[in-house]
């Protein structure tokens, strides 16, 4: 088998023969032209991986075949050789101009030829292959990015559908993932009692092994949610389950809620998580009072035995939750400063009364405050209110 194709264009017939001559005998097929033109209709025949042309020719020269072929998206990534009866650096430089990738000056010893020739074909090889590479690294990259698009489509399969509704309540969310997926979640679930439980968690980490994580979160939050009890006996539950199933350098942050509408009522606990807000009236809109749903917890799947405290707090009707995740307070702008809970509770302060174009004001007020900086981790927003 030839170890590759030369093309040999030179109008000085003896030079074509010494060149196929030795070329033959080195083990490459080897195609002869007098000119560019005939140059070109070879070329039609059979594609070469190397021209070694004269400068000089009639009909066609050598500088305006190598401008033809290597404008020539098809043709262009030749290698091409010029000869030259020129000597000189001014020569060389003119022939490189030209667009040629290499020039040897006439007259020329055959072995010299044929060691730029073996010289290039090494090249050649190792170009083929860096091409070959990068067409199966774009092959992985490109069903890496079908199975990323597919993962966040699972992933946003897992959030509640909106606009959501539960016993007494309306809940809308705005989900931004740090990298297209991310490990943010959170759930609403209706309560046989007429109650409804709350939950929003943050994984340590982005991308694919912080979503995996979080839809095991969301598992087993409406698993220990099924079983009953309070919200002390899920994020039990829930951080056995994660310490059971995860590495030890893995965790998640988490809020977990269980609204009682007939007492007026929320019991939860706080899992290292941020604090909500809650809105008095908030959702009649306006300028309300914000107060912060406080308590301090160990993070889920530290240690199987951590302990947990339960809060209780008011929550009546027309009351506004804010649940977030820490990505929308914590972005650093170029004064070192951010919006942190302070921050956030100025712009609760007074939101729309609609659920929907509130947490559109919560974004876009913060988005304005960190300009800008954008956000860089995943940030989850739920804006959840009481009906009347």
């Amino acid at each position: 088998m030839a170890k590759g194709v030369v093309l040999v264009v030179d109008d000085e017939a003896p030079i074509r023969d010494i060149l196929s001559f030795y070329l033959k005998r080195a083990g490459y097929q080897v195609l002869t032209a007098g000119h560019g033109l005939d140059a070109l209709a070879e070329m039609g025949r059979l594609k070469p991986d190397l021209i070694i042309s004269d400068l000089r020719m009639p009909e066609m020269p050598g500088d305006e075949l190598c401008k033809q072929v290597k404008s020539d998206p098809a043709t262009q990534d030749i290698y091409f050789i010029i000869l030259s009866a020129l000597d000189g650096t001014a020569s060389r430089i003119g022939g490189l101009s030209l667009g040629a990738d290499d020039m040897i000056s006439k007259p020329f010893h055959a072995q010299e030829v044929l060691a730029k020739v073996d010289s290039t074909f090494r090249l050649i090889a190792m170009q083929k292959e860096i091409k070959r590479q990068n067409k199966e690294l774009t092959a992985f990259q490109e069903r890496v990015r079908e199975e990323m698009d597919l993962a966040a489509a699972l992933q946003m399969g897992l959030l509640p559908k909106l606009p959501g509704e539960a016993p007494g309540v309306h809940y809308t969310h705005r989900y931004l993932p740090a990298a297209g997926i991310g490990g943010d979640i959170y759930a609403v679930l209706p309560l046989p009692d007429g109650c409804t439980a709350m939950m929003i968690a943050d994984v340590s980490g982005h991308g694919v092994t912080a979503a995996l994580i979080s839809a095991m979160v969301k598992t087993s939050f409406e698993n220990q949610v099924r079983l009953g009890g309070e919200p002390l006996a899920w994020a039990q539950g829930m951080n056995e389950d994660l310490c059971r199933s995860t590495l030890a350098e893995q965790f998640a942050t988490a809020w977990l809620g269980r609204l009682d509408p007939a007492a007026d009522r929320i019991r939860y606990v706080v899992a290292g998580h941020c604090a909500p807000l809650r809105i008095v009236r908030g959702s009649q809109g306006g300028l309300q009072r914000s107060e912060v749903l406080r308590g301090k917890g160990f993070m889920l799947g530290l240690d199987p035995q951590l302990p947990f405290v339960e809060h209780d707090a008011e929550f009546l009707p027309e009351d506004r939750l804010v649940l977030y995740t820490d990505g929308l307070v914590e972005v650093e702008r170029e004064d070192r400063t951010m919006l942190e809970e302070a921050g956030l509770r100025r712009i609760c302060a007074e939101l729309p009364a609609d659920a929907e174009e509130a947490a559109g004001a919560v974004i876009a007020q913060t988005r304005a405050f960190n300009q800008p900086a954008a956000f860089g981790d995943d940030v989850t927003l739920v804006i959840l209110d009481r009906k009347a």
